[in-house]
């Protein structure tokens, strides 16, 4: 393929994105078959995004999201110590601020006054946001080589962590871990087993790269970017469903967060464009 500029590639991934959506609600065939994984995917049609939002340059790396405020939401690069605020309605960041040296990052999450942002070791760094206030919290155990994605828990007030790599290369499951914020404590919260990742597109290829929990219904969204599936948990741990995710549609999905009134987001990086984020409503 011909080697094209970076900001023409970038145009060129957003404008493919742009085609696929309309084809998408065009096609009959397609809204067939996608009232199916509707109903898979809860109250959410994931192949039909209600807006796309190609973000700039800064944010092509795109690796953690959380809703901040009304129409707002916080983002982390998976390199640098910077938190972006984009605001939807404006289509652009707002706002910016350091928390610290480039690294790792794989999560953010806003709760209340107060971001949390996660790295890969599980070491996760609290800042408030009024006073710039800062808190530094463990959650680095040696089962988990790396961690990719940090939600909240609003019922326990608890973070909740999802392991991608496992020390353990072997393991029969994937883990969720949770820090409560309320006693300090941190244990696994839920072990899935294998064979509820497994579908026939992809087999057991599952690697979380984002989590998030439901507002209303308090059930758990675990998202991977590897083999590219959705995985929706109960509370308990038991399985709901398991979407696959269109690979054209999700380039990498890595953030994912609910608004309050259950607006979905998922953001992806760009690879060869530009980093986005698609917003489904609830139907």
């Amino acid at each position: 393929m011909k080697n094209i500029g970076f900001k023409n590639t970038m145009k060129y991934n957003i404008s493919i994105l742009g085609i696929l959506l309309v084809s998408l609600s065009c096609n009959p065939k397609t809204n067939k078959n996608n009232e199916k994984e509707q109903l898979n995917a809860g109250e959410y049609n994931l192949s039909l995004p209600t807006k796309s939002f190609e973000l700039p340059d800064k944010l092509k790396e795109i690796s953690g999201l959380s809703y901040f405020r009304n129409n707002e939401l916080a983002c982390v690069n998976d390199e640098k110590g910077n938190v972006y605020i984009y605001n939807i309605a404006e289509e652009k960041v707002t706002d910016k601020f350091d928390f610290g040296k480039d690294g790792d990052y794989e999560g953010i999450e806003v709760i209340g006054n107060e971001i949390f942002i996660l790295k890969s070791n599980g070491k996760i760094k609290g800042i408030t946001i009024d006073t710039k206030t800062e808190r530094n919290i463990d959650c680095t155990t040696d089962e988990v080589v790396e961690y990719e994605g940090l939600g909240y828990n609003q019922k326990t007030n608890s973070l909740i962590l999802a392991a991608k790599e496992l020390s353990n290369k072997s393991a029969a499951t994937k883990n969720i871990y949770q820090f409560n914020l309320s006693d300090n404590s941190f244990n696994k919260l839920i072990e899935i087993p294998l064979s509820e990742v497994k579908n026939d597109e992809n087999g057991v290829n599952f690697k979380p790269s984002g989590i998030a929990i439901h507002p209303q219904t308090g059930q758990i969204y675990v998202i991977s970017s590897v083999g590219k599936k959705l995985l929706i948990l109960n509370q308990d741990g038991s399985k709901v469903a398991l979407v696959p995710l269109n690979p054209d549609l999700f380039i990498q999905p890595e953030g994912i967060c609910f608004s309050p009134e259950g607006d979905l987001y998922i953001s992806s990086e760009g690879k060869n464009g530009a980093g986005y984020i698609l917003k489904y409503e609830k139907e």
